[in-house]
C-alpha cells in the first residue's frame, strides 16, 4: 500500500500526487491511501478515480480530515484522457486565467500549466499569442513547467508579431516563433482545441 499525506496541500497537488501514484502502480497494481483536509480535494480525487475507472472509498475521520482508498488493478488500459491528449492543442491568449483579480489569475494559470506536466500524455501543441506571449518569456513564472512540457514532446509556438509588439522577442526562452497563419493551421488541424 502506498500512503499519500496531502494534509495542508492546496489544489491541485493532492490530485496530482494521487495520479502519480496510480501511474507508478499500473504495472503491479495495489492500493493507495490518501489523507486530505478539505472536501474539495475529496471531490477532485473522486472525479479523477471515476475518470480512470478506479474504485474509491472514503472515510471522514474528523471535520477536516478525510482518508480515501483507491484500488489500482494491474496493467490498466489507456484511458480516454490519455488518447485525446495526444491530439490536444491549447491556446493561451492572455497571461491570466479567468476574469477578476489579475494576481489570482496569474496563480491559477501557473497552476494550470504545472498540471499539464502531470498528465499521463502531454498536450500535442501549446500556442501563445497577444499577452500570452509573456508566458514563454525569460521572466515567466511558468517557464520551468513549459520547459518540462517541451522535454515531454509538447510543441510550443509563440506569435512573432506579438513578441515584436510587446518588444520581448529577444527574451523568448522556450519553443519556436510562429505567425498567425501557423496558429490558424494548427488549430484547424487539431482534433480538440482549448482556449485559455
Amino acid at each position: 500500500m502506498k500512503k499519500i499525506n496531502a494534509i495542508g496541500k492546496p489544489c491541485p497537488i493532492p490530485v496530482i500526487e494521487t495520479k502519480k501514484a496510480v501511474r507508478e502502480m499500473k504495472s503491479d497494481g495495489g492500493q493507495i491511501e490518501i489523507s486530505v483536509d478539505n472536501e474539495i480535494a475529496v471531490q477532485n480525487i473522486k472525479k479523477m478515480a471515476v475518470g480512470l475507472g478506479l474504485e474509491m472509498t472514503q472515510i471522514q475521520l474528523e471535520k477536516d480530515k478525510f482518508i480515501m482508498s483507491i484500488d489500482v488493478p494491474k496493467e490498466q488500459e489507456q484511458t480516454k484522457s490519455e488518447i485525446s491528449n495526444s491530439e490536444l492543442v491549447i491556446a493561451f491568449g492572455k497571461r491570466t486565467m479567468g476574469e477578476g483579480d489579475a494576481d489570482l489569475g496569474e496563480i491559477l494559470l501557473k497552476s494550470y500549466i504545472y498540471s499539464l506536466t502531470e498528465l499521463d500524455t502531454p498536450p500535442e501543441h501549446l500556442l501563445f499569442f497577444n499577452a500570452g506571449a509573456f508566458l514563454t518569456n525569460q521572466n515567466s513564472g511558468a517557464l520551468k513547467d513549459l520547459q518540462t512540457l517541451a522535454e515531454q514532446g509538447t510543441q510550443i509556438s509563440t506569435c512573432g508579431a506579438c513578441l515584436d509588439f510587446y518588444q520581448i522577442k529577444d527574451t523568448l526562452a522556450v519553443g519556436e516563433i510562429t505567425n498567425m497563419y501557423g496558429i490558424t493551421e494548427v488549430m484547424a488541424q487539431a482534433k480538440k482545441v482549448i482556449n485559455i
